[in-house]
């Protein structure tokens, strides 16, 4: 079964609105999806995640959504906690995702990536651990520009460093990083099945000088999707399998997740607000009954 889950808000901030965006396709292959991911905003702050469920759990008979999801779950818990116990910065990500790992009682492993936008500061900080990724992406002229792209952990090719049962790796593992936003930057998360089949050129041509969030997370994933399916086209986990002396051709089928957060400004968020209420949403079409090949056109 496939389905498509996306979550839509914009964040007021004292100097810069955060307006979001999700898409999140499963391998069309399970009866759900692996991966797992939150927004939230308070205030001037908004915080995001992707985790992806390490799949091999499934041949142990043990559902590997449901350790990402709680992991998903108790990272955003931990974070709300930080404020509401009266720390006026930004939530720390390294302490989120240790307290949440520490908590997490499910059986399986997934990696994670986040992200906190102080949009008072206009400042960016990050955390990945694993094979996803979060990049800042800046418009320069006419095209875009990547200024932060977060490093990937694996221990060997397609064995990503990942938090949870039997595993050796733990969240101070993780790669951390800050660095400075403005008006019109990108920030984008996404699980590896987004990097796995898109490369830099093909995520950064996709990028419109206007739009909003959602907009942008929904065609990313489905043009992501589109080539997991291209048994020819040369995909960038096919590069990196060349690199590792295995043969591999074409897509990578796996569960999407994005999370797209734009920085901009109130007249912006307002407009793209308006705009939304005018469409039907990606889902609600899905929901009259469109079939995959139908879906896989929408994608350029």
């Amino acid at each position: 079964a496939m389905t498509f889950a996306m979550s839509r808000r914009l964040c007021a901030a004292a100097h810069l609105r955060v307006d979001s965006g999700t898409a999140s396709l499963p391998d069309p292959s399970k009866a759900r999806g692996e991966d797992a991911h939150f927004v939230t905003s308070r205030s001037a702050l908004t915080w995001a995640g992707v985790f992806d469920g390490v799949g091999g759990w499934a041949r142990h008979g043990i559902d590997p959504s449901k350790y990402s999801r709680e992991l998903s779950r108790l990272v955003e818990g931990s974070m709300l906690d930080q404020l509401q116990a009266g720390d006026e910065s930004a939530p720390c990500l390294l302490t989120a995702l240790a307290h949440a790992h520490a908590e997490n009682r499910e059986v399986g492993t997934c990696t994670a990536c986040l992200a906190v936008v102080d949009g008072a500061s206009s400042r960016v900080k990050t955390l990945n651990l694993g094979d996803s990724g979060v990049w800042v992406v800046r418009p320069e002229g006419a095209a875009f520009r990547i200024v932060h792209r977060s490093a990937s952990q694996q221990h060997a090719f397609n064995t990503p460093y990942q938090l949870g049962t039997q595993s050796g790796d733990s969240a101070e593992d993780a790669h951390l990083a800050e660095v400075d936003c403005q008006e019109g930057d990108l920030l984008i998360l996404g699980t590896d099945g987004l990097f796995d089949n898109m490369s830099e050129d093909d995520v950064l041509s996709l990028l419109p000088k206007g739009g909003d969030a959602q907009t942008i997370a929904e065609r990313l994933a489905c043009t992501a999707q589109k080539y997991a399916f291209d048994p020819v086209r040369q995909s960038p986990f096919e590069v990196e399998a060349a690199k590792n002396r295995l043969n591999f051709k074409g897509g990578k089928i796996d569960d999407i997740t994005v999370v797209v957060l734009r920085l901009c400004d109130a007249a912006s968020a307002n407009a793209w607000r308006q705009a939304r209420r005018r469409e039907m949403p990606l889902h609600a079409f899905l929901a009259t009954g469109a079939q995959l090949s139908l879906y896989l056109a929408m994608a350029p």
